[in-house]
């Protein structure tokens, strides 16, 4: 039989505190979304901001019944950020998903396992932003078939947005909204652009437009808002970070 073998650890104290300046978002997304942790970390760079995401099961195709099937999630999804108490606030990541479920119904929902805690929403997100802006005509671009584009029109239209120039990619799933590349969305968001508008509206969470933001601003002469900087920009002011974050649009410059 083997003889035991003696262990021995020296007891060390640490040397310096936590951070106490850490903030954790917790993110809520689409069980098929493979994009948006991505994009929000090429926004930003401040290692003070920790992003941690679960994710809810999503059911292609995303018709306007199966994201409505979001919210009975939201709960559930919430109560797996332990321990309670330590993320106050939380980004439901899906823009068609929020223009269908109201902020107050998903607010209800997360509060229920996470009392006290914030929401906020690609949809929340961009009509705040909106508001801060003083937009109340936009283009709006997205990669949606008519049903979900049109009720995304309507929540815009409920909060008194104006759509005067539309565009979608009409993708029937979600892994080709993912599959556009930065420089189909630029192309195509320069091609119906309208002096009507005052600020172009990119919504969906799978569109890589985190490197194309400050370019298209400077082509198109407007604001550009997009549902992961919206989101970001959201989540932050209600984190209360102040700093400005310079490369992705004048609205995080805010």
């Amino acid at each position: 039989m083997p003889s035991e073998t003696a262990f021995y650890t020296t007891h060390v104290e640490p040397s310096y505190p936590a951070v106490a300046t850490e903030t954790v978002i917790g993110l809520i997304t689409p069980s098929n979304d493979v994009l948006t942790e991505l994009e929000l970390r090429r926004m930003m760079h401040d290692d003070i901001i920790s992003f941690c995401a679960a994710r809810m099961k999503h059911h292609e195709p995303s018709t306007v019944e199966n994201l409505c099937r979001h919210v009975d999630e939201i709960a559930k999804i919430g109560e797996l950020f332990d321990p309670p108490g330590v993320v106050k606030v939380f980004a439901y990541a899906c823009t068609s998903g929020s223009a269908i479920i109201s902020q107050k119904r998903l607010e209800e929902e997360l509060q229920t396992t996470r009392p006290g805690a914030s929401l906020t929403s690609p949809m929340t997100g961009a009509l705040r932003a909106f508001d801060r802006l003083g937009v109340k005509r936009i283009a709006m671009l997205t990669p949606y078939i008519d049903q979900v584009g049109a009720v995304v029109t309507e929540a815009l239209s409920r909060s008194g947005i104006s759509v005067c120039a539309s565009a979608s990619f009409h993708c029937k799933n979600d892994s080709d909204i993912a599959g556009l590349s930065p420089e189909s969305i630029f192309e195509a968001s320069c091609s119906f652009n309208t002096s009507e508008a005052e600020a172009l509206f990119i919504p969906c969470t799978l569109l890589r437009t985190s490197s194309i933001i400050d370019r298209l601003e400077a082509r198109l002469g407007k604001p550009v808002i997009t549902a992961n900087q919206a989101m970001l920009w959201d989540a932050l002011r209600l984190a209360q970070y102040g700093k400005p974050i310079v490369g992705h649009g004048q609205l995080l410059k805010l």
